[in-house]
């Protein structure tokens, strides 16, 4: 599962009315507001939704239908070796409980969802069989379609997006290019596919100055493909197991030197799956951080270690947002 392969390697709904209405746990919404967005800028990364949406269970990766009223991401359970696909609405200033999407497995791994721009796409990476499927035990990219309000069984990207090693991550342009990581050729690195005449292109990697000597992985692009995001891992002089990156595309194949996006953003655990809100203004990403002296305080009763080891304060891997404004990084 992706959560071995990565993190554990390194690893609106509009209201009735014009009141300003404060959401169960602390986000404020008004009147055409979403479910990322609040009244002050947010300085440094906050857990997204305390309790609701980031809870006890390990999860990665979020990504938003268009109209920002649904989020998807990754739930597992390393114990169960189970993971699964799981959306939440966000309905009058509140996200209602979670669910599955209907083609979820318990024998099939997934990981990595991801809303294509117009949200008639779902794409996400899992190693289920198909004829023509690379030989080995490897992930590949597979989408499901938005039809009459129902997501439909998926079907793999297949040739020339899948290969003999792992793809992950997929992300989509607003122009239908895809991009992911992927360790075909021994490494895990960022590559990139045209979408022409129907059909996705030879993949291309991005340049040595993306891809270094390390681990690369987790590239969330920008609709227009102005700036790129993405996880290095193992990075020695990083704050981290794995540190969030920036870049910018300078046309014509070249990329701006990626820039570590600080102490302020990365911690000194787990800091991955980079997206950004469809309105361009927050990140969200997971993160394994933990509150200072969190153990301190669950020692001190049982009934507060029954409290924090079911909370979301648990150490579990979750959702933090901040504001984004990607000139700060130029």
């Amino acid at each position: 599962m992706k959560v071995f392969l990565l993190f554990s390697s390194i690893i609106v709904f509009t209201s009735c009315n014009f009141n300003t209405k404060k959401t169960s746990e602390g986000f404020v919404s008004k009147n055409n507001f979403h479910s990322y967005r609040t009244d002050s800028t947010i300085h440094s990364p906050t857990k997204f939704h305390p309790n609701i949406v980031s809870t006890e269970i390990d999860k990665f990766n979020t990504s938003f239908s268009p109209n920002g009223d649904t989020i998807y991401y990754t739930v597992t359970s390393q114990k169960l070796g189970l993971s699964g696909i799981a959306f939440q609405k966000f309905i009058d200033g509140n996200f209602l409980p979670p669910e599955l999407v209907p083609f979820s497995s318990a024998d099939i791994p997934v990981a990595d969802v991801q809303i294509s721009p117009d949200g008639k796409s779902l794409f996400f990476s899992t190693f289920k069989d198909y004829q023509g499927k690379p030989e080995g035990f490897n992930f590949n990219i597979w989408v499901s379609k938005l039809i009459n309000g129902k997501w439909q069984e998926p079907e793999p990207l297949g040739y020339p997006i899948s290969s003999t090693g792992n793809e992950f991550y997929p992300v989509i342009t607003t122009n239908k290019t895809i991009y992911f990581n992927s360790d075909r050729n021994g490494n895990s690195d960022i590559y990139y596919s045209k979408y022409e005449n129907n059909n996705y292109q030879e993949p291309i990697k991005l340049p040595d100055n993306i891809n270094s000597d390390k681990r690369e992985a987790d590239a969330f692009i920008a609709r227009d493909e102005s700036y790129i995001i993405f996880v290095r891992v193992d990075e020695p002089e990083g704050f981290g197991n794995s540190d969030l990156y920036i870049s910018f595309n300078e046309g014509n194949g070249k990329w701006t030197n990626p820039t570590n996006m600080g102490e302020n953003v990365n911690s000194n655990q787990i800091d991955g799956s980079p997206y950004i809100t469809p309105d361009g203004k927050y990140l969200i990403f997971t993160s394994g951080r933990q509150q200072k002296n969190i153990k301190e305080k669950a020692i001190k009763s049982y009934a507060q270690f029954k409290a924090i080891a079911t909370s979301s304060d648990n150490g579990s891997l979750n959702f933090y947002i901040m504001s984004f404004n990607p000139n700060n990084y130029r």
